[in-house]
């Protein structure tokens, strides 16, 4: 099957209207400048006339359906991912720093990341529901990930410690590791210092005793961190969020993950977060058109009532 041709800006506004999609004066200045297959391919699913697709055998929109309704569902989650990612680089630097701490301090020879004995046992790591014939694999995984960052890396940190020492200490290396490196690292660490960091997290935020969160033990943070890395990456990839789900079957929307982001933010921090979310779901909301049905669908409305209810916030 050969790609498809390309199209101005006005073929592609009338391949639209051709289809059942209302335009406006601004649509092709909009096209312009976001990209047909940002708005229309990556927002059009909730619009789509299913029966009439499969007829034409080409997309079909319901009737009534208007460009800016597109659009909009598009601005709508740009503006989530904005203000959600803010608060989820500062959970990875919360996290970042509490591994790099806790591991040397239980490990204080600079190079000890690339040593297996430094991490769980196979035993260890089998205790977590994980295949024991894996764990050779995971773990010179890692260690050859530490190793090439701490020989290899170009970051300007980095090249000074080596040039200087000789090496670089895991809390120097730590910071030119993603957020996927650094679950990885948690997931491996000795149990006793999984709890370490679990603790120096609800430390670091001041959430230590926090009967509202309950206790943050290690099975809590493997989930909570495996689920805020994905919704990282589709933050930082522009993917389309309001509608993600991640983890084991798709279990976890956006909503699941807003409760599990806020044990990773101060009080303050959250309560930012949840005035931003407010604001958003707001104008998403309470709009007229398509996008509100669309949200509510999704489940936005059920989460600003919660929301409102766990947090206080006037809606």
């Amino acid at each position: 099957m050969s790609a498809k041709a390309f199209l101005t800006i006005d073929e592609q506004v009338q391949l639209l209207e051709s289809r059942g999609v209302s335009t406006t004066e601004r649509t092709g200045a909009l096209l312009l400048r976001e990209g047909y297959y940002s708005i229309v391919n990556g927002y059009k699913r909730h619009f789509i006339d299913e029966d009439a697709s499969r007829e034409a055998g080409d997309d079909r929109y319901m009737p009534g359906t208007e460009f800016d309704s597109l659009y909009d569902l598009f601005s709508f989650d740009r503006d989530l991912r904005e203000i959600t990612f803010h608060y989820l680089i500062r959970a990875e630097a919360t996290v970042r720093t509490a591994i790099a701490y806790c591991f040397a301090d239980a490990h204080r020879d600079a190079s000890d990341y690339l040593l297996q004995s430094s991490f769980c046992s196979k035993e260890e790591y089998g205790a977590y529901g994980k295949d024991e014939s894996d764990y050779a694999s995971e773990v010179n995984g890692l260690t050859g990930i530490l190793g090439r960052r701490a020989r290899s890396s170009g970051s300007d940190f980095v090249v000074h410690y080596r040039k200087k020492y000789g090496s670089v200490p895991i809390w120097v290396l730590a910071n030119d590791l993603t957020f996927g490196n650094l679950e990885h690292f948690f997931n491996l660490m000795k149990p006793a210092e999984k709890r370490a960091v679990c603790k120096a997290i609800a430390t670091s935020t001041e959430r230590l005793g926090d009967k509202d969160l309950g206790f943050f033990d290690v099975g809590s943070a493997r989930v909570s961190l495996e689920v805020l890395v994905k919704f990282r990456n589709i933050c930082a990839h522009d993917e389309r969020l309001y509608c993600a789900r991640v983890g084991g079957r798709k279990a976890v929307n956006y909503a699941k993950m807003v409760w599990m982001l806020e044990r990773y933010l101060t009080r303050a921090e959250f309560a930012d977060f949840i005035d931003g979310l407010l604001d958003l779901f707001a104008a998403g909301l309470d709009r007229t058109g398509a996008v509100a049905p669309v949200l509510r669908e999704l489940g936005f409305d059920e989460l600003r009532d919660e929301i409102v209810a766990r947090t206080g916030a006037s809606s």
